[in-house]
């Protein structure tokens, strides 16, 4: 309730039973559990949320997974941080203004997807939770619970399988426009200059928001500045083979994340090759 910013000057009670979530017994419904229950597992199993981070474009390889069993509010920062984590940052510099950061898919785009998720899943199907994977091309987020509107009306009419969630998420200032976020998820991986989002129907709802090649990670950095960022970092090296990715961002001026991913770029460009371990190893520029 705090972070919804709700008053407290009349009784909790009688807030919870305002807002839907508790019954006149005094018990919570379904949308009450999911958001101030502490222990939401014992009452509704199937609320889970989990991330996967596999290796290469199959489900074969796993390199990290995360199952989240708090509140749902709670579920939401955490499958945030774990995108945030695993997935590459960029940074721009526009004019003579400072860099700035961006994650490689637009990240509102992510939490609309991440609302849509939890707001429309069907919590009566057992056995099945939301998933969040990510590829080495693409981040698939699906739920529980197909369409519950014609397939003709989807991305022009929105009705919400769980109306009091969708009404709490809004509370919270996470739901910007009601019935508005399939075209914002669009609108925000064009402007990008990213691949149009693809949504699958059926017992499950999933969508697919492709991550960008190195050509459009390059373009979203702008080219230029990439170059002037690699290029100091081969002189960097070129004098010091030995130096840490502390040290290079604090003389370029950058994050280690930044350094992190023009090094990667180097290295995909056969341009550099890391020589022993992260501590005692070295550098060499490939000529």
């Amino acid at each position: 309730m705090n972070k919804a910013k709700l008053s407290r000057v009349i009784p909790d009670e009688t807030i919870l039973k305002n807002m839907g979530v508790l019954t006149e017994n005094r018990k919570f419904k379904n949308a009450g559990v999911l958001f101030f229950c502490d222990n939401v597992e014992k009452f509704i199993s199937q609320a889970i949320v989990t991330c996967v981070l596999f290796k290469g474009l199959d489900k074969q390889f796993i390199l990290d997974k995360k199952d989240f069993k708090l509140d749902i509010s709670s579920n939401y920062e955490e499958v945030l941080k774990f995108l945030y984590t695993n997935l590459k940052i960029v940074y721009r510099m526009e004019g003579f203004g400072p860099r700035k950061e961006m994650l490689e898919i637009p990240d509102k785009a992510l939490k609309e997807c991440i609302i849509n998720a939890m707001t429309h899943r069907d919590y009566s199907e057992k056995g099945a939770f939301i998933q969040v994977d990510i590829f080495d091309d693409r981040v698939e987020i699906s739920n529980p619970g197909g369409l519950i509107i014609k397939e003709s009306e989807f991305g022009t009419r929105s009705l919400s399988r769980n109306p009091t969630i969708f009404s709490l998420f809004n509370k919270l200032e996470l739901v910007e426009h009601i019935g508005s976020g399939i075209g914002r998820i669009k609108g925000e991986m064009k402007k990008a200059g990213l691949k149009e989002p693809v949504f699958q129907f059926g017992k499950f709802f999933a969508v697919t928001l492709f991550r960008p090649t190195q050509e459009e990670l390059g373009k979203m950095a702008g080219e230029t500045t990439t170059q002037k960022t690699t290029q100091k970092i081969l002189e960097l090296i070129k004098e010091n083979p030995k130096i840490s990715r502390r040290e290079l961002a604090k003389k370029i001026g950058i994050t280690e994340d930044g350094i992190k991913f023009n090094l990667n770029q180097l290295k995909s460009q056969k341009k550099i090759k890391r020589i022993g371990p992260d501590k005692g190893g070295h550098w060499e520029i490939k000529e």
